[in-house]
């Protein structure tokens, strides 16, 4: 009688040890998934509030507009103002290189959508103004070095 009481016991304690395991690891899977879930949330907040302190890339959006109105006077009057281009060119480098590299074409997306959105590309302007923003990692040095995969200027815009 005794032996049997000891092996109820047993088998109820182990029962109850395998309750306490398998509730830890649900308890820690929920909290594994929201701290992912909330990661993300924050990566996405990150980006926008390194952007927000580079002055929203202020110094690429002068580039980038310099480019496209460069490109369009070298063709219609041969004017063109290299110095001025590389010294934007610069400044944006520098406000790119604040931003952690996975902001980065992000930012520069971000600067073709609010020329777009301020009617400052028009027609061949926005395909220019995007290879344009997706080479500057490159040109600048920084990563990612093969440039950004920047949307189509129609999921810009929306």
């Amino acid at each position: 009688m005794q032996q049997e009481m000891a092996k109820l016991s047993l088998l109820l304690a182990s029962f109850a040890l395998f309750l306490l395991v398998a509730n830890a690891s649900i308890y820690r899977a929920t909290i594994e998934i929201d701290e992912e879930n909330s990661s993300r949330h924050h990566h996405h907040q990150s980006c926008q509030e390194q952007i927000q302190r580079q002055q929203q890339l202020r110094q690429c959006q002068q580039h980038l507009r310099q480019e496209v109105q460069g490109q369009q006077s070298w063709d219609l009057r041969g004017i063109i103002n290299p110095q001025q281009q590389q010294h934007h060119l610069r400044q944006c480098c520098q406000q790119l290189q604040e931003l952690d590299n996975r902001c980065r074409c992000q930012g520069l997306e971000q600067v073709v959508r609010q020329q777009l959105q301020q009617g400052q590309l028009r027609g061949e302007e926005i395909r220019e103004a995007m290879e344009i923003a997706s080479e500057i990692p490159r040109r600048c040095n920084i990563q990612p070095r093969q440039g950004c995969d920047l949307n189509s200027p129609y999921q810009l815009s929306s």
